[in-house]
């Protein structure tokens, strides 16, 4: 009896060390494909250093010298906090969302290729003026030195819901993103049956009272845009972002001194002056 509880002691020891291990691959292999804000890194595509501000309710703010910079930081941001979003709200407006899910997601596919928005998308990217195109390509090239961060810094999938498959990210192309404005336009269309209840109602009643049966969303509908000292200090580390140079330590963009305990950031070489901006925006 002895020896069987023995036994039965060190095969519940053994189950135990094993779901502890497949546990702890997994958190790692998981860990490994969300963004480190506390990070350092140098990318190809920018002309001068900037600065992206994530504040406590994580929404990134971006300064940085030009309006191109601007925008390809945006992407960059994006794609760390959004990448299995984006990759398939533009599997949703391909119509190629049954490659990974199968036979669930035919009609929607079917539905979403009769619409035909991508290849309106391809289309709308021609009629774009230079101006528009450059930021399009500008974010394209934002989100494409993330997703480059990723395969060459072993970071996982790039997210911890890309492990559940097996297909490889596509490169970002301007296309995406007005195809990606196409589908949200098309799933915001439900607002036309409640303004056209709302025209309706308003022929039989007063003003004030549509206000009451049917009243405006509150606030301005405009955020305001916090000042930069109030994002940066005392509690926030931003991330930099630098130009790639041929030199591990670029001498214009040396490395950032160590946050204090407890800041969370993502910091991509941080200048030795104060980056001022000329351009911010908030993603």
């Amino acid at each position: 009896m002895a020896q069987l509880f023995r036994w039965l002691l060190r095969i519940a020891t053994g189950v135990v060390v094993l779901l502890v291990g497949a546990l702890g691959l997994v958190y790692y292999f998981a860990s490994r494909s969300l963004p480190d804000y506390s990070g350092t890194y140098e990318v190809a595509g920018i002309s001068a250093a900037v600065e992206i501000v994530r504040d406590n309710a994580d929404v990134p703010h971006i300064f940085g010298q030009n309006d191109e910079d601007v925008f390809f930081a945006l992407g960059y941001a994006h794609a760390q906090d959004r990448l299995w979003q984006m990759t398939m709200l533009r599997r949703t407006v391909q119509g190629r969302l049954s490659e990974l899910f199968g036979s669930r997601t035919v009609k929607i596919d079917s539905l979403l290729r009769r619409f035909d928005l991508y290849n309106l998308a391809v289309s709308s990217v021609e009629a774009q003026d230079a101006r528009t195109l450059e930021m399009l390509k500008a974010y394209s090239a934002g989100v494409n030195a993330w997703i480059d961060e990723v395969n060459s810094g072993a970071r996982g999938r790039g997210a911890p819901e890309m492990w559940i498959f097996s297909q490889a990210i596509a490169p970002w192309q301007p296309a995406d993103s007005i195809a990606i404005l196409k589908l949200m336009a098309l799933q915001l269309s439900g607002h036309l049956e409640a303004e056209v209840l709302r025209a309706r109602t308003s022929l039989l009643l007063s003003p004030e009272r549509v206000a009451d049966i049917l009243p405006d969303a509150p606030g301005s509908g405009t955020a305001a845009l916090p000042r930069y000292a109030d994002l940066v200090f005392p509690s926030i580390w931003p991330t930099v972002i630098c130009p790639l140079t041929r030199s591990h330590r670029s001498s214009h963009c040396p490395w950032p001194e160590p946050p204090t305990p407890g800041l969370r950031a993502s910091a991509v070489r941080r200048p030795v002056q104060p980056c001022w901006p000329t351009t911010h925006t908030s993603a």
